[in-house]
């Protein structure tokens, strides 16, 4: 009997600290680094990034750029493929004389 309560007491704490690291501590630690980034912005407020919390109080959305590439070239006209052959070079001590 004891042996099966020192099991299921091993697995009950096994849950908890999976259950923990899974669901609490992510929670937490996100907590935590909003607390200290609040802190560390209250203190340095030339180090804020430009407007984000103001986009974010209008509810504007970013958007991403497109592509650097320009819809009308194509890889012809980039360039040519140049195949490279290695030629073997005559070694000096493998030379009859």
């Amino acid at each position: 009997m004891t042996l099966i309560r020192i099991i299921a007491t091993f697995l009950l704490i096994y849950l908890a600290f999976r259950f923990f690291t899974m669901y609490v501590f992510p929670l937490l630690l996100r907590w935590f680094i909003n607390k200290q980034k609040k802190k560390f912005y209250e203190q340095n407020p030339n180090m804020r990034p430009p407007d984000t919390e103001e986009k974010k109080k209008r509810g504007m959305k970013f958007s991403q750029r497109e592509s650097s590439s320009k819809p009308g070239k194509t890889t012809d006209q980039i360039g040519e493929y140049v195949d490279f052959e290695e030629l073997k070079e005559d070694d000096p001590k493998k030379k009859k004389k």
